[in-house]
């Protein structure tokens, strides 16, 4: 999905509760499409209101201007960006996104790991990294049983490996000048410190 419709669709949805009601609608429509599947090249919106009859149930704006520029081979990338939005608005709003995650991964960041971070932002884009940080983090170390399947000390490699199991290509910026130096055990604090950078 392109980055300017990621940014149109975010520019749509202006609170906690907007973001939260497009995040369950994509999460049923998401849900369906498991079960049932769908034509790529349908839109979003046409797919709620004609297949699956839920535009009386989801406010217009949401359906007409941030679903109808989506495609529902979209709805993966989608649903990246509305559960990150998601998070962010629950650090606005001083919520915690990340109950649920091991403090094993919520250590805090130094001056050297904010340095190292601060450097790498200014010169990277890393808008998809971004929101692949932040879906690891909700689905896969949030339900983390065994404390060392994922090893504190393996932020980009544990990352870069999970993209590479999606079949996703690592942006060069991340796989030559991530820094090194951050660990898997900074993970929720390097989100949160780059989300707000």
């Amino acid at each position: 999905m392109l980055t300017l419709t990621l940014i149109s669709v975010a520019g749509e949805l202006h609170s906690y509760s907007e973001v939260c009601e497009a995040l369950s609608t994509l999460e049923v429509a998401l849900g369906f499409l498991a079960m049932t599947g769908g034509e790529p090249h349908m839109q979003l919106s046409c797919y709620l209101e004609e297949v699956l009859q839920m535009g009386n149930q989801v406010a217009q704006h949401i359906v007409k201007q941030a679903f109808s520029m989506c495609y529902l081979k979209h709805c993966v990338a989608l649903w990246q960006l509305l559960a990150s939005l998601k998070s962010e608005n629950m650090l606005r709003l001083k919520r915690d996104p990340f109950v649920g995650v091991s403090e094993k991964y919520k250590e805090p960041l130094g001056e050297e790991e904010h340095r190292l971070l601060t450097a790498f932002f200014s010169k990277n884009s890393a808008d998809s990294f971004l929101l692949e940080m932040h879906e690891f983090l909700v689905l896969v170390l949030k339900k983390a049983n065994d404390p060392d399947t994922y090893r504190p000390d393996w932020l980009k490699d544990t990352l870069v490996s999970y993209m590479e199991r999606k079949d996703m290509d690592i942006p060069p910026d991340v796989e030559e000048h991530f820094p090194e130096e951050i660990c898997l055990s900074h993970y929720v604090e390097a989100w949160k410190f780059i989300i707000v950078f």
